[in-house]
């Protein structure tokens, strides 16, 4: 199973603004397991996210799967292969056959910095956010994480002149 974060227990409690709950992108877009790649491909490109969720029918995580999983189309393309060809082969391919399976996850309650140690360590551009349940409520990117890191800056920088 998939390791899950949650500073719950570990530590004192963080104050909310530094939980992911109060960064993280909700709800998350997903992909069904079982969706060709060309249907992650467009969810990717409708709603401007490098990477989805994968959930099954009821919603819980089952993988991820990243814009680095798919790339390989592009190859395809360089190596002469058919345009027309790379479209069909990515209708025929399913989700779960270059998902990453059982990502490393956080909680709406893992801190920002916890969350970002996980990125570091791992080398991961974003994280689920699931529930007691392994149900997606949500996904933190260092993009958010770099927004928290303005707002934080820019907090600062507030008391500091005032």
């Amino acid at each position: 199973m998939a390791k899950t974060s949650s500073s719950s227990g570990r530590r004192a409690s963080v104050p909310a603004e530094e939980e992911i709950r109060f960064w993280m992108r909700a709800p998350a877009v997903t992909v069904n397991l079982a969706a060709p790649v060309s249907e992650a491909l467009a969810l990717m490109r409708e709603h401007n996210v490098r990477r989805l969720p994968v959930v099954i029918d009821t919603g819980e995580l089952r993988g991820i799967i990243t814009q680095g999983d798919i790339r390989g189309a592009d190859l395809l393309r360089v190596a002469g292969m058919d345009p027309f060809d790379i479209a069909d082969a990515l209708r025929r391919i399913k989700v779960y056959e270059v998902m990453s399976e059982d990502p490393i996850t956080v909680t709406p309650e893992t801190s920002l910095r916890e969350a970002a140690m996980l990125m570091i360590e791992n080398k991961i551009g974003g994280l689920p956010v699931v529930d007691e349940n392994r149900m997606v409520v949500g996904i933190i990117t260092e993009s958010d994480l770099f927004e928290a890191l303005v707002h934080v800056l820019e907090s600062r920088d507030r008391e500091e002149t005032a």
